[in-house]
């Protein structure tokens, strides 16, 4: 009866703002052509993909999934370990390794299921895992399935990092430890200080740098990630990546130097074993995505012209869009509900953005996400901006509108793992 009245209540409260019209998720495309997407029979700009480099939608892409199908079918028929492992994933794992600058690689599934998997193997209860507050959902799963000691530190903040981990290391001398941080963070668009937190490791050098670079491959270091950006490809431990965004797939692997702790997760992610193989027409997708980005660099230049032209009139309408550093400009407007009612008058706009809530963000921080593509053409941009300004107005959340503001984020927000610390 507790479970059924905890979940009576959430579907009240969903009901409830579907009534108000303003609840965002969920929303039916019935066709997309990157871009754009159709919507309950209405055509909107699609201002929130992370298909970054529109790779979803090139036909040289879309032939290799369909030739792909044809030649190994429409499922892997079971896992990597067993009778699910394809001439094509063994390929993809080298490509991807050679790509950006690492011995080896290994796929899995998923993005979400290459962390809870990795991070799930490679530490122990007896070792000790420092990442930012800010890091995505999947790896903070994966560090609890480990059992290791999870000390978040303030957000891109080296010294708090550091710190933790010098006292860490006093309290267990014999413990491994882990550094983990994404490349770009998905809410806030801005990227980790990665120059500043390698340092670390000339102070601790056996600390085991893990970066998660999701929304980082393909759009930095002119596609081959955060670590290339910053020309720190030789001290990343670990580089994981997805398939998800700039390479218009699904799936995700690890990637690194120790290819004899490649071979060891390779017999122990339980997300890997126990899960079917990603689909051919996925993992050919991958590779044809892969061939465009190497011969065609200028659609990730074209890529950051559509995200700076974005930034500029976001700048200009007087948007707080905190330190986005990256295709991802979020809408920083503190209440949760308003930020809600703003993506839904967007969305009555013709323009798809959807609110992100705690504990996707800290509390007091909801944003509107926005992120750009290669694809958008200019009109697209225009019409973005043109929206933007007249209901940023309406809504009152322009920066200049902040003074007075309780719903405005004024003062340093709550962060969403307060008080998590598990020692």
């Amino acid at each position: 009866m507790k479970l059924k009245r905890k979940s009576q209540a959430f579907a009240r409260l969903i009901a409830g703002a579907k009534q108000q019209n303003f609840y965002p998720y969920f929303k039916p495309i019935s066709r997309s052509w990157g871009p754009e997407v159709e919507v309950d029979g209405r055509k909107l700009i699609m201002a929130g993909s992370n298909d970054y480099l529109g790779l979803t939608h090139d036909p040289r892409v879309m032939e290799a999934a369909s030739q792909a199908i044809y030649r190994w079918g429409t499922g892997p028929g079971g896992s990597r370990f067993l009778s699910g492992n394809m001439s094509l994933h063994d390929e993809l794992e080298h490509r991807l390794a050679a790509f950006i600058g690492k011995k080896s690689a290994v796929v899995h599934t998923t993005g979400f299921l290459t962390n809870l998997g990795v991070l799930g193997s490679l530490a122990t209860p007896a070792d000790i895992i420092v990442c930012d507050r800010e890091d995505h959902a999947s790896i903070f799963e994966g560090c609890r399935s480990s059992g290791a000691r999870i000390l978040p530190f303030a957000h891109n903040d080296r010294q708090a990092a550091r710190q933790k981990i010098e006292i860490a290391l006093k309290k267990s001398p014999d413990a491994s430890v882990f550094l983990i941080t994404e490349g770009v963070f998905s809410m806030s668009g801005d990227c980790a200080d990665l120059p500043e937190m390698v340092k670390i490791k000339d102070d601790f050098p056996d600390l085991i740098f893990y970066l998660d670079d999701a929304h980082g491959l393909g759009v930095m270091g002119r596609g081959r990630g955060s670590a290339a950006h910053f020309n720190v490809t030789e001290r990343m431990d670990y580089t994981m990546g997805t398939f998800s965004k700039a390479f218009g797939s699904i799936g995700g692997f690890i990637a690194s130097d120790d290819e004899d702790m490649l071979v060891y997760l390779k017999h122990h992610s339980k997300t890997l074993i126990f899960s079917a193989a990603l689909p051919a027409s996925n993992t050919a997708t991958v590779l044809k995505c892969l061939d465009i980005i190497e011969q065609e660099p200028e659609r990730v230049d074209r890529l950051w012209e559509i995200t700076e032209r974005a930034r500029a009139g976001y700048k200009a309408i007087g948007l707080h869009t905190g330190e986005s550093k990256s295709p991802i400009i979020p809408i920083i407007i503190g209440s949760e509900e308003k930020a809600s009612k703003f993506a839904a008058a967007l969305y009555q706009a013709g323009v798809f953005a959807l609110p992100a809530l705690f504990p996707a963000v800290p509390k007091g921080q909801a944003l509107v996400r926005t992120a750009y593509m290669s694809t958008h053409e200019e009109r697209h941009i225009d019409q973005v901006l043109e929206i933007l300004d007249k209901l940023a107005k309406e809504f009152k959340i322009r920066i200049d509108d902040s003074e007075g503001n309780s719903s405005f984020p004024t003062s340093p927000p709550v962060d969403c793992l307060e008080g998590f610390e598990h020692m």
